[in-house]
């Protein structure tokens, strides 16, 4: 089967038919097993994706038909193969209930899979295979993680984690399309990046070093002049030394700003 957790709560047979999955906290049942794939998810935890810290005193039982209903439905999605793959594929363990999927299965495992690939031939010098690998990680992304599910606050910080997952992916993919000379086409990407995202240092040191690279120095000054606006009256905070480097060498007239332009690994 195809799970997919990064957009819209999807999951279809191999053939794309899509699963009947029920309403909206049989699916945050199943997105909390979907985002711990191939891990124990305890009852406990359970209740607190669907109702937080206030569940019902039936709650307990609601989990359980709702994991039921969920195992039929995959069952009724023709997921033969899965079942030949896995045996069951939604189980009941002690304490709690255990989905398993393959990576190829679950959209944000190829995500994670792609991106660590990307990240190893950047540090092998591979730089068009990991562009290629960063943007297939990209390519993933439907929208916002579970976007339109109601899902409760423990499982908005998994999200949350998920997003800056994805902005690292992005920062990768543009690091190694400029080390291959794309600097032109990436100026107005990263400039639209930044005003999305303007508290993200890393975002304005890329367009800095994309506008540099391009020829137009002035304007890569006068960017490291709006960060630093930014950050000192939005943030009450200096920008980092590497972005003050930034500012250091293009000053000096320094012909290429590679030195500045690795991004660190991240951690997990």
């Amino acid at each position: 089967m195809r799970f997919g957790i990064l957009g819209p709560l999807e999951v279809t047979s191999d053939d794309g038919i899509p699963a009947r999955l029920g309403g909206p906290r049989r699916r945050v049942v199943l997105a909390a097993l979907l985002m711990h794939a191939n891990r124990l998810v305890s009852i406990p935890q359970l209740l607190e994706a669907v109702w937080c810290e206030e569940p019902p005193p039936s709650a307990a039982v609601n989990v359980r038909g709702y994991v039921s209903a969920l195992r039929r439905a995959l069952q009724e999605g023709g997921d033969a193969t899965g079942r030949r793959r896995h045996g069951e594929r939604l189980a009941t363990l002690t304490g709690g209930y255990l989905l398993r999927a393959d990576t190829s299965e679950l959209d944000f495992s190829l995500f994670m899979d792609r991106l660590r690939r990307g990240e190893r031939e950047m540090a092998a010098g591979q730089t068009e295979q990991a562009a290629g690998n960063l943007q297939s990680a990209l390519d993933l992304w439907r929208g916002n993680p579970l976007d339109g599910l109601p899902v409760a606050l423990p499982v908005r910080a998994e999200l949350e984690r998920m997003k800056e997952l994805r902005l690292l992916a992005v920062e990768r993919a543009a690091q190694a399309r400029l080390d291959l000379g794309q600097a032109d086409a990436l100026v107005p990407e990263l400039a639209t990046l930044t005003r999305q995202h303007p508290f993200r240092e890393r975002l304005w040191e890329l367009l800095i070093v994309a506008l540099h690279r391009t020829g137009r120095q002035a304007d890569a000054l006068a960017t490291y002049t709006r960060v630093r606006r930014i950050l000192v009256e939005e943030l009450g905070i200096d920008p980092t030394d590497r972005l003050k480097r930034l500012e250091e060498q293009i000053l000096r007239g320094e012909h290429r700003l590679d030195a500045l332009a690795t991004v660190a690994r991240p951690s997990g």
